[in-house]
């Protein structure tokens, strides 16, 4: 069939769909279907409505049946609706999800914004999304009343809201032909990605709720003791403006009580005893990422797993995003495992919150911290399963030295790699300063590391310093400048392939339709304007996208003013679609997180071929749950999976280092 059918679901619950997730959602009793918005390609819209039990159109049906495509934006709920309502309640056709596609994920894929009101507007649909619509569906969506169970069902709220149906089922209509659709593999890899969020994770629940009740009894001492040491002129630990005004009171001047802040007034050794007292509650109290555990127990499912916690595509550069518990951006922990393991043992203990915390006070340090530091552990293997984890090693730095084809760098990872030569941040100190990479100290490796990390996509002494932060590492800015100088030195291949990727993607705008090129021939990318896009081909294969490019000039930051690409993007902070600018470094940066996406993609899809499950993955860490009487090589196996170098990546020194256990771990 040459047509394709687009849906559009509107629903109601008592759930929150954002607090519990879809498939809590989806399965819920009271979860129904106001109306399903439905069209078979530039045919008439048609209806299904509650009134009528939700009949579907045979011509529909039999397109569902007979393996036709089915086109939604955000395809995940509208096929998770279906299977869960449509088809048990109301006896529909059971779509697979290989029928299905997904405006959203092909938004996300030339890097528009994923909401679907957005995205028509950067494409410059003329349908727009129904606004006032869309408030009345949020309404119609939860109920009017608890006691008794009454919706908002009225005659005209009813048919507004059908109205609203039918303008999404338009705006994403005109909105897929205006996008491109995914290549076979990123199809494939969409499918796989549903298929990870439908199987999801184990959550030790009642490890999270020993926490949460930990996480509460010491908010609520911290509280006591704010209030105790300021004389009651703070209320509680998140009071920033009290803490602001009492801290000024006490004839300390501070820009305010952020993280930042408090890190450096705490350096004052001048600083009175009360006021360091109450910022070092406030730095306990503001443990922000114990906000996870109560997430955690709301989007668990049944059966124990978190569900739905990736989006395929979130980043422009390929890289998935998370969304609800945000599984990539758990906390490092800042004690060592055999200290987690021994919270775990306190937290599974019937004593009371208080106790449990006094425990881990005296044996580990302040509890909240270190709740902090047993996030990753909530995640565990489901009953009787384990839980192997591979990890590519540095896989950037390894990425942007294949790109650029900094040959001596590759060969010292290849050498560490079968176990000849120093780690690669003795390396980069010794190389830089003229240091025999063995005698160089544990101090000088630290330095290593940050320049590692730091400087390979341009970075200068504001990236320096903002990483080294991180490491301890305190340097002036002096030093900085010539730790940057040092380590471009012995980086000529891939300083060239900063200037290279400049000069061949401002080609491409100055040139639309021309193919311009950079890097070694065996990994080249290659940079073109087509439409109103830049495109740049990856040596995968893949492309990325940089939306409406311009040439506009910029001050540099060393205040000269130069032509520089422009292009418009959803900023991170904001989720506003707005004008960036981009550069060498930047674009070497984007280029080597979307290789190092695709080897991820590629390792992804060779455990799934092998019947690995995977349960979780981060930017460069794949989680799969086996059975715990799995053979002991199970784990070498897996590493030896996740090595496989893609075709298309000849040369590039992959080496993965895996762990076996019940519980996640760093």
């Amino acid at each position: 069939m040459t047509a394709y059918l687009h849906v559009d679901f509107e629903t109601r619950s008592t759930l929150d769909l954002r607090k519990v997730g879809l498939h809590n959602y989806a399965r819920h009793p009271t979860t129904d279907v106001w109306c399903c918005g439905m069209a078979l390609g530039d045919g008439k819209i048609g209806m299904s409505t509650l009134a009528d039990k939700h009949w579907i159109p045979p011509d529909f049906a039999v397109h569902v049946k007979s393996g036709g495509t089915v086109v939604a934006h955000n395809a995940a709920f509208e096929l998770t609706i279906w299977n869960e309502v449509m088809v048990p309640r109301y006896g529909w056709p059971v779509p697979k999800p290989g029928q299905c596609q997904c405006t959203m994920a092909m938004a996300y894929a030339m890097a528009l914004p994923g909401a679907l009101e957005n995205a028509a507007a950067a494409v410059g649909l003329d349908a727009r999304k129904d606004m006032a619509g869309h408030r009345l569906m949020l309404q119609m969506a939860a109920p009017r009343s608890l006691d008794p169970l009454t919706w908002w069902d009225d005659p005209a709220r009813l048919e507004r809201l059908y109205d609203y149906c039918k303008t999404d089922v338009e705006v994403e209509r005109q909105l897929y032909k205006r996008l491109l659709a995914l290549p076979p593999t990123e199809q494939a890899l969409w499918l796989l990605d549903q298929r990870i969020n439908n199987r999801g994770v184990y959550v030790d629940r009642a490890a999270v709720q020993a926490a949460i009740e930990i996480v509460e009894s010491e908010q609520t001492r911290l509280n006591q003791e704010m209030r105790r040491v300021t004389n009651n002129a703070v209320a509680t630990c998140s009071a920033v403006g009290q803490l602001g005004d009492w801290i000024r009171f006490r004839g300390v001047a501070m820009p305010g009580v952020a993280k930042a802040d408090v890190l450096d007034a705490l350096t004052d050794d001048t600083l009175p005893p009360d006021v360091a007292k109450a910022l070092r509650l406030r730095q306990e109290a503001a443990k922000t990422s114990t906000a996870k555990l109560k997430k955690m127990m709301e989007s668990a499912s049944g059966d124990g797993r978190l569900r739905g916690m990736f989006q395929y595509h979130g980043a422009g550069t390929g890289r998935w995003a998370a969304r609800k518990v945000q599984l990539h951006n758990l906390p490092r922990p800042k004690i060592g495992q055999p200290e987690i393991d021994g919270i775990f043992h306190i937290l599974s203990k019937p004593d009371p919150a208080p106790h449990k915390a006094r425990l881990i006070d005296m044996m580990y340090g302040p509890p909240l911290d270190n709740i902090s530091s047993c996030l990753r552990g909530m995640l565990t293997a489901g009953p009787g399963k384990h839980l192997i984890a591979g990890d590519f090693a540095n896989i950037e730095g390894r990425g942007i030295a294949w790109l650029a084809g900094e040959q001596w760098k590759l060969n010292a990872f290849q050498a560490h790699d079968n176990g000849v030569g120093s780690g690669i941040y003795e390396l980069a100190y010794g190389r830089a300063f003229g240091v025999d990479p063995a005698e160089v100290t544990s101090e000088q490796r630290q330095v290593g590391k940050v320049m590692e990390l730091a400087l390979g996509y341009q970075g200068g002494v504001g990236a320096f310093q903002m990483m080294a932060k991180g490491y301890n590492v305190a340097v002036p800015d002096a030093q900085a400048e010539e730790f940057k100088l040092r380590w471009r030195e012995v980086h000529p291949a891939v300083v060239n392939y900063w200037y290279a990727l400049e000069a061949a993607a401002i080609d491409a705008v100055l040139h639309p339709g021309v193919v311009t090129t950079a890097g070694p021939a065996e990994c080249e990318v290659k940079f073109r304007v087509k439409g109103s896009f830049l495109w740049c081909k990856l040596p995968s294969g893949r492309n990325l996208c940089y939306p409406y490019p311009k040439m506009k000039p910029r001050e540099t930051p060393w205040g000269e003013m130069k032509d520089q690409i422009h292009y418009m993007t959803v900023d991170g902070q904001s989720n506003k679609w707005v004008e960036t600018h981009t550069y060498g470094g930047k674009l070497s940066e984007n280029i080597t997180q979307a290789i190092s996406r695709d080897i991820l993609a590629h390792a992804m899809n060779e455990l799934e071929k092998r019947h690995y499950d995977i349960v979780l993955h981060v930017h460069d860490e794949v989680v799969v749950e086996v059975p715990e009487d799995a053979k002991p090589s199970t784990m070498e196996n897996v590493a030896r999976i996740m090595e496989l170098v893609p075709e298309w990546a000849f040369g590039f020194p992959i080496k993965v280092k895996a762990w076996r256990g019940v519980r996640y771990r760093k």
